[in-house]
């Protein structure tokens, strides 16, 4: 399918998850257009959409992930054998990575409800034993900590932690409570707690690590040799390079996960970014495997190559978007997105919105401007009022069905012009330029920045995108 410019192909997705009785899995060429595609599908559904974190590391690196991206890991993991309608969004790389085995997840997955009989012992050894942290207080995913009767708790793929309760060996109550106050929260029924690594750490999977890293690579006696740290039950920085060595059978493909009515959608040149990881990933592995503190797995233990993604892909029905025309031919559709024209707002010239003017007196259908914020609509509404427009406030794409001037809060970056509908879509950038577009990339991450930056205080303020619209509702008034 071709001519999908701007967020059309967010529309597009949005639309096809709407239709599609099945999960959609939509391949992005890498993270960032992946952050960006799940912001901008969202405007545009209700189903369910999420993204499949990626480890954020460079390949063999010799840190690991963020406990917040293993906790958004394995909840999306987790969840994804049973999401029966929704979308996934996954960067070629990160669909590339071989994952934990899907009976690993649910087997080492534990519920607890209120009222539940649970020695408080018995439960300090489960999560040990699943590679939960031991602190004295709970600040983030993976740790718990113990106090009397209380046992706090971080689950892996929970958005806060939880409090339980005990009376004898029975849980009495269980609470959300916030990290940084330590204040309790509302009372909950029941938690789920996955594991705290994408791998296991108990007794057997140390012994079995032990054993394959014995017929794998040389030992060392020296302390900070990979195999001496993890035998004596420590995870080294890095260790999830050596993830296959936990388990007994090859690393399945994230295909394994995928229910069995999953479409699958790709954007982008899917091989060229294929091709270029594992250009990249075969690099890092020559260039870092001559250290003999840290030995390094072959690539293909630790990802697809390129033709086993595409024999992987052939399994699965799969729809493919590009921005350009498509030659006319039987498998191909064009849809008729086309790009907006220059609508900048020139602040420093005596008529700024004179561009804008002129498409909305000679456009005949809908036209609908999109922006991040309340704040920001009412900054836009206005700006419109200067050139005599008054939009109408809509929750949806879809509630744009007549011929008028609309305004909604949503996150596409980039507008277009559907000419089969007759329907145009404009977004800040459109009208403020790539400063716009710079911020929210800059401004995207999977780990939240509060938890980086908890203890620091004083950081300088950033110039926000209210403020650009300000400084041009200004520039317009002198």
């Amino acid at each position: 399918m071709g001519e999908l410019t701007g967020a059309a192909c967010a529309t597009l997705v949005a639309e096809i998850a709407e239709r599609h009785a099945g999960p959609v899995v939509l391949i992005a060429p890498d993270m960032q257009n992946a952050l960006r595609l799940h912001d901008e599908i969202r405007q545009f559904t209700d189903q369910m959409v999420m993204n499949l974190a990626d480890w954020e590391t460079l390949p063999y690196d010799s840190f690991s992930p963020h406990q917040e991206i293993i906790s958004s890991r394995l909840s999306t993991l987790y969840q994804l054998p049973s999401m029966q309608r929704g979308v996934l969004i996954v960067p070629v790389n990160t669909l590339m990575q071989r994952v934990c085995p899907h009976s690993y997840l649910h087997g080492h997955a534990l519920v607890m409800k209120k009222g539940q009989r649970l020695s408080r012992d018995a439960l300090r050894a489960q999560l040990d034993s699943a590679g939960y942290r031991h602190v004295d207080q709970v600040m983030e995913h993976g740790e718990y900590a113990t106090r009397g009767a209380l046992l706090d708790l971080f689950p892996m793929g929970s958005e806060q932690p939880y409090r339980l309760d005990f009376f004898d060996d029975e849980i009495d109550s269980l609470r959300l409570f916030d990290a940084d106050t330590q204040r309790t929260l509302e009372e909950v029924e029941a938690i789920n707690l996955l594991p705290a690594h994408e791998f296991p750490t108990d007794k057997a999977a140390i012994e079995l690590f032990r054993s394959q890293w014995r017929d794998t690579f040389e030992v060392k006696r020296d302390a900070e040799h990979i195999y001496q740290q993890v035998s004596k039950g420590t995870l080294p920085a890095g260790i999830e390079y050596w993830q296959p060595l936990f388990f007994s059978e090859p690393l399945p493909p994230l295909f394994s996960y995928f229910p069995a009515n999953t479409l699958v959608v790709n954007t982008g040149s899917l091989e060229t970014s294929a091709e270029r990881f594992q250009a990249d990933t075969l690099a890092r592995f020559e260039n870092r495997g001559v250290d003999p503190m840290r030995p390094l797995l072959p690539p293909e233990a630790l990802w697809l190559r390129v033709d086993e993604l595409f024999s992987e892909l052939k399994r699965w029905p799969r729809l493919q978007l590009k921005t350009d025309h498509l030659p006319e031919k039987a498998a191909n559709t064009n849809l008729g997105f086309q790009k907006l024209p220059d609508l900048a707002i020139q602040a420093q010239q005596k008529a700024p919105l004179d561009a804008l003017r002129k498409f909305l007196e000679s456009f005949s259908g809908p036209v609908i401007f999109s922006v991040e914020s309340e704040g920001r609509r009412e900054a836009l509404g206005e700006l419109l009022a200067r050139i005599k427009i008054a939009p109408k406030r809509i929750l949806r794409l879809d509630d744009a069905r007549d011929a008028g001037r609309y305004l909604m809060i949503g996150a596409a970056e980039h507008g277009f012009i559907d000419t089969q509908r007759n329907l145009a879509l404009i977004c800040e950038s459109d009208l403020l330029g790539e400063r716009v577009a710079r911020r929210r990339q800059d401004s995207r991450r999977t780990i939240n920045p509060d938890t980086l930056i908890r203890n620091l205080a004083g950081a300088p303020r950033r110039p926000t995108c209210s403020g650009i619209w300000n400084t041009a509702s200004d520039a317009m008034r002198e």
